[in-house]
């Protein structure tokens, strides 16, 4: 998953059919997710650099110089953008022209050969529109393209500890967290090692009836049954049962 050949990000563009998902975030701004365009490498690429310097979210310590280098890791195989479509104003209020880049993700075997049918993706959301929905619109439409695509399952080995929006998301969308690495990265701003997750989804369920931009606008549990896994941690999957239980008890009475 972390290096190959440089390709232009728009592998196996034929069998996304669906392709462009146009839809309105909640600030109401049109948008669409769609293959990258050849124009929007270096934007790509200097997004990529800001979340490696930032050295919050990612594992690398070094930004990219070279494109080559940068399409081998980011655009071997499919890589996807959310576009503005109309104009309309960024997360500080700022003027934002239609067809800027939102976030970008990208969509690529997480091993190879007998195990290539496992995806892995990575995601950014540009600073400038942080906090609109634009990283559960890709979480969304990442599980609709990597199914397209013909992977069957997907695996995020690296999601770190401190990066609670991350959590959210993924637990919000129904990703189940299938491994915990302990003192896992040295990340900046951070004393100490921090732990990080892995996180799966098995893609046989995402079937032709799966609406991946109505699954975006849905509204998630995730940030209150995140706030009571780190209320009651270990606990939390016994005692949410527990309250369940007694909370229908005390209704019924």
């Amino acid at each position: 998953a972390y290096g190959g050949e440089a390709g232009n990000g728009r592998m196996g563009e034929k069998m996304l059919k669906k392709l462009p998902l146009r839809t309105e975030l909640k600030s109401g701004r049109q948008v669409e997710v769609d293959l990258v365009r050849e124009v929007e490498w270096e934007e790509c690429m200097r997004l990529l650099n800001e979340i490696i310097e930032e050295g919050r979210a990612w594992p690398f310590d070094k930004a990219y110089a070279k494109m080559d280098d940068f399409r081998g890791y980011f655009l071997s195989h499919t890589a996807f953008v959310v576009r503005a479509i109309n104009a309309g104003l960024d997360s500080n209020s700022r003027f934002s022209h239609p067809g800027d880049i939102m976030g970008i993700f990208y969509i690529k075997p997480n091993y190879p050969g007998r195990c290539s049918h496992v995806c892995n993706g990575g995601f950014i959301t540009k600073k400038d529109f942080r906090k609109q929905g634009v990283g559960r619109l890709m979480g969304a439409c990442y599980l609709q393209l990597a199914r397209a695509l013909g992977y069957e399952m997907s695996y995020f080995n690296l999601v770190f500890a401190s990066n609670e929006e991350s959590i959210r998301l993924w637990d919000g969308l129904g990703f189940e967290r299938v491994s915990h690495l302990r003192k896992c990265a040295k990340l900046k701003g951070i004393e100490g090692l921090v732990d990080a997750y892995g996180y799966c989804y098995d893609l046989a369920k995402v079937d032709e009836a799966f609406d991946p931009l109505q699954l975006a606008k849905s509204k998630s549990m995730s940030s209150k049954w995140f706030a009571f896994k780190r209320l009651y941690g270990e606990w939390s999957n016994f005692l949410l049962p527990c309250f369940v239980v007694s909370t229908v008890f005390l209704l019924v009475h």
